[in-house]
């Protein structure tokens, strides 16, 4: 067992972990991390149904509080399945020409997951299991698949192999939705999509799309940032803020995954959240805003400034007005100061800064400049230099996707 691993499951991984010496499994190829709060038996089968059965499917039932549509989920399951082997939270659920499961018990009045620490623990809980049984062997592929119950995968999910030095996959998606919701789907993915098109132009590293739904994890690496933010949101986001520290994050070009696009309150932020806002304007079209492409312009000359600061006697030279005041906001000229120091590499340096502007000092960044470049409307982000065009929104999500996932090809910081 590497040495990384070891030390993240003896010290950082979630006490399910130690129950699993109780149970003999047998092999299996893959590994997949679901977590399951108030959902149907149907939805959360959907999910896997087209995957090898060698796919062993570590589903986390959890909830906050006592919870009859969780409990419906969990009764269901345990009457389609049968409990082969048990111990404290966990069972074995094993049936005839049916991926086995491995059930994680969150959702009990006795184990239930804290409020403030929510899908973030549920994850990180299945992803410590995966962990551990690709160190023991029990899964053959290094691979932590993560995804949610409104996702379902293709046959061909698991059929790229991580390449050293690769962090993180992340998946193409799209939404499907109902006819209600169609326009709303469209604008969110369009304005999840643009942002990231617009930091990946602008060179930063920080420039993909954040959603728990469709996530492959290298052990290693989950092991090196250990592992899930136990945090009620947010934690796709924070977990790859980390991984791209360590190593590449790679946003493939196939196969596309299908989430279902579904108002929901589960979560302060995300999806659900984002389509009630954009359901809630009388005309979204003209109404639902967008960061002004002038931001992506300025992160880019930010960016590019990094080179400069080797030499440059203090970053006041380089960075003007709306620029300048987030740097003394961020206390950015004592950071460089500092960092040239005790830094004697350029390389590394650059590696510093690039550590220190990482995807949520980024957001901050655009956040900060919003007081000088308002929101646009969607037929105004046209403007941006990444955008080609005037499009129809469905073709301007298609271009801004092509934009994302565009295989192995990485992000780096222009000169």
């Amino acid at each position: 067992m590497d040495g990384t691993i070891e030390k993240y499951l003896t010290r950082y991984a979630e006490l399910e972990v130690t129950v699993l010496p109780a149970f003999t499994f047998q092999s299996h190829e893959h590994c997949l991390v679901v977590p399951a709060f108030q959902e149907s038996y149907e939805d959360l089968t959907n999910v896997w149904q087209q995957l090898p059965v060698s796919t062993l499917i570590i589903l986390v039932i959890n909830a906050p509080h006592k919870d009859p549509k969780t409990l419906a989920l969990a009764a269901r399951i345990h009457t389609s399945y049968q409990r082969t082997q048990h111990s404290a939270n966990l069972s074995l659920l094993q049936a005839e020409n049916l991926n086995d499961i491995l059930l994680v018990d969150r959702y009990a009045v006795h184990r239930l997951i804290p409020t403030h620490q929510g899908v973030g623990l549920a994850r990180k809980i299945g992803a410590d299991l995966a962990l551990a049984l690709i160190a023991t062997g029990v899964v053959s592929e290094a691979k932590i698949s993560s995804t949610d119950a409104d996702t379902a995968l293709p046959e061909s999910y698991f059929s790229r192999v991580m390449a050293p030095g690769e962090a993180a996959l992340i998946y193409p998606f799209t939404h499907q939705a109902s006819e209600a919701l169609t326009q709303a789907s469209l604008l969110y993915e369009v304005s999840m999509l643009y942002y990231a098109a617009g930091l990946k132009w602008s060179g930063s590293r920080y420039g993909f799309p954040s959603i728990g739904s469709i996530i492959t994890i290298s052990p290693l690496h989950y092991a090196q940032v250990r592992g899930f933010p136990k945090r009620n949101a947010g934690e796709d986001f924070y977990l790859l803020n980390k991984l791209a520290k360590v190593g590449a994050i790679t946003c493939l070009e196939a196969p596309r995954l299908t989430i279902e696009a579904r108002l929901s309150d589960r979560v302060p932020f995300g999806t659900g959240p984002g389509l009630r806002k954009i359901m809630a304007l009388d005309n979204p079209i003209e109404e639902y805003g967008f960061y002004n492409p002038q931001i992506f312009v300025h992160l880019q000359q930010f960016l590019a400034g990094f080179h400069k600061l080797w030499t440059a006697t203090d970053p006041a030279v380089i960075y003007t007005d709306s620029v300048a005041d987030f740097c003394e906001a961020q206390g950015f000229g004592s950071l460089v100061k500092k960092g040239k120091d005790d830094i004697k590499s350029e390389t590394v340096f650059l590696k510093f800064l690039e550590d220190w502007f990482d995807g949520f000092r980024t957001l901050k960044f655009v956040h900060h400049l919003r007081q000088y470049y308002p929101s646009v409307s969607f037929e105004e982000i046209h403007r941006a230099p990444f955008v080609h065009n005037l499009l129809s929104l469905p073709d301007t999500r298609e271009m801004l996707a092509s934009q994302c996932f565009n295989g192995p090809k990485k992000t780096k910081i222009s000169h």
